[in-house]
């Protein structure tokens, strides 16, 4: 950088930021013709692979009807055989015969039609016609492949001929992993009673079967043909197939498909033989199938690093440039975040980046002021309010409980003015606060029984409070003296003027995980619904609304439950708070809402008191 003319330096800096990008971007524009060329490569790789796909479609389809046709011709030798009147013939006379001599023109006859057969068909390794009576008539091609007639499983075969009640079928003798043998079988019948006379075997040369690929050219050389129970029966390149026998074998379960498995790394289609079940299977690994691809893609791997390298020194030079000043910025942000006060960042440059730190430095200073200043007095404005909350509740508690207490001793004659006096106490200390700002709601609702307490000295049996608390909510902290009011005014609002017995219902419920419910109900005169929509409407106000409606003339009857709930407000939040239900000439309910599991710690330890007004 400080070999930069200094010049062009100054002009680079103080052009805009957007003129930075554009040309950044301008410079970059190589990207999307390195996206070209990979898209290129997937391109060709994607035609590569349908390419392969559609050939080994065709290929298989080909082999496919090459082995149709040899098992066709085969089944076709069969039914010749079968139907050949001197085999027929020794078959249906040999449980007669017992001339030796004529037994021996039937067996000559039979062996000399089969050694025919045999020398004239190059697909068959050895012909072998048995009788029930198991006599055997038995021709071969004179190679030590063909083996003998005892090699042949007559009594496997046999058996399954009976099965397949006289059509033809292949018997296949294996090692368990490679095809040794294979048969046509058939069973020859009497023409009038299908009566079972003997057993047509015919070993087939397995090097014929190599024929159905032969001439088949291409990049997918690699090919198999397997049993149903994945034998062996023939390969083109069997070295290859043993090393890769587990991988292909798990890829050809299903009847047909084609897949080009990455994690393998082969491509594999595979069809099946209607006639026969054998599984006929093309692969080859996926880089000898895409080597044309891979090509393509080093050259263009080695251009992308050229071009990337490129792109990244000019790159670095114009984001350095742009970073610094905004990483000044953010150093400065975070020194204010953590308290820091008139911090000031230093940046030489005309551009937005420049606006940027000149304006930042103007908010430092403005943040500093309001911390220092509007944010004090603001705490000194909202401690006067709470003050101002706190000194309109304490009277009108007083004056209510010394109330109580005049109309104790005119109707008792002063005998319990003791017990009076230390209930009175005891709610008095409450007040106070001397201990614990905060405290479970367990020992609130024992400051509720102290004060009905007081009002039945007044009340008698006119007043009644019933608990319903749920055990889960025993423990959890409230603000000091937050129900007494709700129940000093639903007996002063609701029980006092009714005739009949004043029942208060108190409810301490978890609403859900986060909050809790806190119901105070009684059954006394109620509200119309014009003063329950005001009362709402003023409980539902943020504080400083609030708190600039004070100064109206017009006095309100509910001081105690307003305090309560903003004194609420101001603990939790404005999202929590009072809310009244109300049905005159039957019952009113305050519910209180306030979170159940908050940190509370460092709170200011507001408590609250209450008034009858």
């Amino acid at each position: 950088m400080k070999r930069f003319p200094s010049g062009l330096l100054r002009f680079y800096r103080n052009l805009p930021i957007r003129t930075k990008l554009v040309s950044a971007l301008s410079i970059q524009i190589l990207v999307p013709l390195l996206l070209l060329g990979l898209l290129s490569y997937k391109n060709s790789e994607g035609i590569i692979k349908e390419n392969s796909t559609d050939y080994s479609r065709d290929i298989l389809n080909m082999i496919q009807l090459r082995l149709d046709d040899y098992m066709d011709n085969l089944i076709e030798i069969s039914q010749d055989l079968l139907y050949e009147d001197k085999i027929y013939d020794a078959l249906q006379s040999s449980i007669d015969v017992e001339d030796a001599l004529m037994r021996f023109e039937y067996e000559n006859t039979v062996n000399s039609h089969l050694k025919m057969v045999v020398i004239t068909r190059p697909e068959i390794r050895s012909l072998c016609v048995f009788s029930n009576e198991g006599r055997a008539y038995y021709q071969d091609d004179n190679t030590k492949e063909a083996g003998s007639k005892d090699d042949i499983p007559y009594n496997e075969m046999i058996e399954e001929a009976r099965q397949k009640k006289g059509k033809p079928f292949l018997h296949i003798v294996s090692d368990g992993k490679r095809v040794q043998n294979i048969y046509l079988v058939r069973q020859f019948n009497d023409r009038d009673t299908f009566q079972e006379i003997g057993l047509l075997a015919m070993l087939i040369k397995k090097e014929v079967l190599d024929e159905a690929y032969q001439g088949l050219t291409g990049n997918l050389q690699n090919i198999a043909i397997l049993t149903s129970d994945m034998e062996l029966i023939t390969s083109r390149n069997y070295d290859d197939l043993s090393m890769h026998s587990e991988i292909l074998f798990e890829k050809v379960k299903d009847d047909f498909g084609e897949s080009a498995d990455e994690e393998t790394g082969f491509f594999i289609a595979h069809t099946t033989q209607n006639s026969t079940g054998w599984k006929i299977v093309i692969y080859n690994t996926l880089d000898e199938l895409y080597k044309d691809a891979n090509i393509l893609k080093r050259n263009i791997i080695l251009m992308s690093i050229i071009v990337i390298l490129l792109l990244i020194a000019i790159t670095f030079f114009i984001a350095m440039d742009i970073v610094k000043p905004i990483n000044l910025l953010v150093n400065g942000m975070k020194k204010v975040q953590i308290g820091g006060e008139n911090v000031h960042i230093q940046v030489d440059r005309q551009d937005e980046l420049g606006f940027l730190s000149k304006t930042f430095n103007e908010m430092s200073s403005e943040i500093h002021h309001l911390v220092n200043w509007v944010y004090r007095e603001q705490l000194t404005r909202k401690e006067a309010e709470l003050k101002a909350l706190q000194s309109q509740i304490n009277p009108h508690f007083l004056f209510n409980t010394l109330e109580a207490i005049n109309w104790m001793a005119r109707l008792n004659n002063v005998p319990e003015i003791s017990n009076t006096v230390s209930d009175l106490s005891d709610l008095m200390e409450a007040s106070i606060g001397r201990d614990e700002r905060l405290i479970s709601i367990k020992e609130e609702f024992t400051y509720a029984d102290k004060y009905i307490s007081l009002q039945k000295r007044r009340f008698g049996d006119r007043i009644e409070l019933v608990k319903n608390i749920h055990v889960d909510v025993d423990n959890i902290k409230i603000p000091r003296l937050l129900v007494q009011p709700l129940i000093e005014n639903a007996v002063y609002h609701g029980i006092e003027a009714i005739r009949g017995k004043g029942v208060i219902t108190l409810n301490a419920i978890q609403q859900d995980e986060q909050t809790l419910r806190i119901e105070v109900i009684d059954n006394g005169v109620g509200m119309n619904s014009e003063d329950l929509k005001q009362l709402n409407e003023r409980l539902a106000m943020d504080s400083d609304t609030y708190f600039k409606t004070l100064d109206d003339k017009k006095k309100s009857r509910s001081i105690g439950i307003e305090n309560v709930n903003r004194r609420i407000k101001l603990f939790y939040g404005e999202n929590y708070g009072l809310v009244i239900e109300s049905e005159e000439y039957k019952y009113t309910k305050a519910i209180v809402t306030i979170p159940s599991g908050i940190n509370t710690e460092g709170r200011e330890g507001f408590y609250v008191q209450g008034t009858t007004n």
